[in-house]
């Protein structure tokens, strides 16, 4: 068996199940979402970098996903109003992975994702209409803030995996 795959199960198990533990105590955590990033970061590289983009590109992501909603919510486009939305919303989050810190376009579709899951399974989609809204009933700003913490803890696992596994 090799060590160092045991010492990260065995980190990230652990940590998996504090990650759970905050989700049920926290109401700024969504457990699905944070392993997504927890995944990404370690996708993306699992250090200071992966951190760094894992946390910049999501969260551009889910900006542009919140900017999804607004516009479809607000600017009625016809018979094709949702489709011709996602074609103009992910042409333009495309775009955005030109600019460095946006530029792991995996990590930004996964970000755009996560929060179009979140809003559409939360109350019947009904979360669309706070996505203007200041604070924590802001749907971006709950994956936002899951997309940091998923991520911190992708860091900390790795960091205990090596303390562990040498």
């Amino acid at each position: 068996m090799n060590k160092q795959h045991m010492a990260l199960s065995l980190s990230v198990g652990v940590l998996g199940g504090v990650s759970m533990m905050l989700a049920g105590a926290w109401n700024v955590y969504e457990i699905w979402i944070g392993f997504i990033a927890w995944g990404l970061f370690f996708k993306n590289g699992g250090d200071n970098n992966a951190l760094k983009m894992t946390i910049t590109a999501g969260s551009y992501g889910a900006v542009v996903a919140g900017l999804f909603f607004f516009l479809s919510s607000n600017i009625d486009l016809g018979a094709l109003n949702g489709p011709l939305w996602i074609a103009i919303t992910v042409f333009a989050l495309m775009m955005g992975t030109q600019v460095a810190m946006f530029s792991c376009a995996p990590t930004a579709v996964c970000g755009y994702a996560a929060t179009a899951g979140y809003i559409l399974l939360t109350a019947g989609g009904q979360m669309a209409q706070s996505v203007t809204t200041v604070g924590m009933s802001n749907p971006i700003v709950m994956v936002i803030i899951t997309i940091i913490i998923g991520s911190a803890f992708g860091m900390l696992s790795g960091k205990v995996s090596s303390a562990i596994g040498g």
